[in-house]
This record gives C-alpha cells, structure tokens and sequence, in this order.
C-alpha cells in the first residue's frame, strides 16, 4: 500500500511584517536578596541504617557489621513558587541555628550518596548483636521578604557526619527513638 502525504508550505514576502515572538516571563518571581525569618525548627536524629543481627561466640574477636540502608533522607528547599538562592537560605538557616555553613547539607544531597563503612568490633563476650547509623536531620520553616512580597517555604537538611550505636539484642536498648527503632527492626519485639 502507498502512502501519500501533502506538505504545505508558506513563505513570508520580505514587505510582509513579522510576527512578534511571544517571550513568556519566569513562572515563578525572583527573590535572590530577601530577608528569612525562621518560624519553627525541628531537629531529631532519625534512623538511616541497620546492620543484620550478628552471632557472637565469646572468643570470636573482631566481627564486621555491614549496615543495610533503611531510610533516605534528602536534603531540600520548598517553597510556594519563588525562587531564591538556595545557598543564602542555608546559610541563614545555619546562622539562626548556630552551625557554620558546611555543617547542614545542601539541597541534593541525600544520605544514600555519603558511603557505609563496615563497623568492625571486638565485643566482650557473646551475643547477638547489631550496628545501627543515623543523622540528625533538621526541618524548618521561613518567611523570606521580596520585592512583589511575602513568600514561605520549608528546609530539610541534616548536619553533616552520622552517629552510630552497637546493639544487643539481649540489653534493652534505652530511650533513644532511633536506637529503639533499630532494635526492633534488626532483633524484634521490645520485650516488656
């Protein structure tokens, strides 16, 4: 079977006057030197990985735990529409906080990206035990003044470096959200 297309073609006479080329502006406004006011911060350190429950005779030594990923948390700047220069926003987030600018992660960053090292023990006496990572991470909302007005968004980043707990699952585990969150995945049921 043949297939026959028509193409139609029309050129613009030289006397004929263009038409004017429609240049859309920025959906969203600008606001590179606004002023940020903080409302509320949250920081809580949060579980990011868990190591498999390790037996462990008493006379073993030197045991590696490999941490398994159980949570991403990555670091970012929301806001309702406007842009603005997400590396003056860290660093009045990091002002209003006390920390120095390269201790909060920039927007991108995750924690998958930073790499696990194996944890490597020599514990006294035998058990089951598990390693467990975590960050702190921290959740804030702003204000940030702009020439057209007001505009409000929110920040989560962590601060820089991870914390890290060894385990067994034969101690309770203490009052730390995050430690009983690894606990429970890794060995089970808290018992009471």
């Amino acid at each position: 079977m043949l297939l026959l297309g028509a193409v139609a073609c029309t050129a613009q006479r030289p006397d004929e006057p263009r038409a004017a080329s429609s240049v859309r502006p920025s959906a969203s406004p600008s606001c590179a030197s606004g002023t940020f006011r903080w409302g509320a911060v949250r920081q809580e350190t949060r579980l990011t990985g868990v190591s498999p429950v390790v037996t462990v005779g008493k006379d073993d030594g030197w045991t590696t735990f490999r941490n398994v990923p159980v949570r991403t948390v990555v670091a970012s700047i929301q806001t309702n529409g406007v842009e603005l220069s997400q590396r003056r926003a860290m660093a009045s987030l990091a002002r209003h906080l006390g920390y120095g600018t390269s201790d909060l992660m920039a927007p991108g960053e995750n924690t998958a990206h930073h790499p696990r090292h194996p944890d490597r023990i020599d514990f006294d006496g035998a058990g089951r035990f598990v390693t467990a990572e975590a960050v702190k991470v921290v959740d804030a909302g702003f204000a940030v003044g702009c020439p057209d007005g007001t505009h409000y968004g929110s920040v989560t980043t962590w601060l820089a470096g991870t914390q890290g707990a060894s385990l067994s699952c034969d101690t309770d585990p203490g009052k730390e959200a995050w430690v009983r969150e690894a606990y429970q995945l890794a060995c089970g049921p808290l018992s009471r």
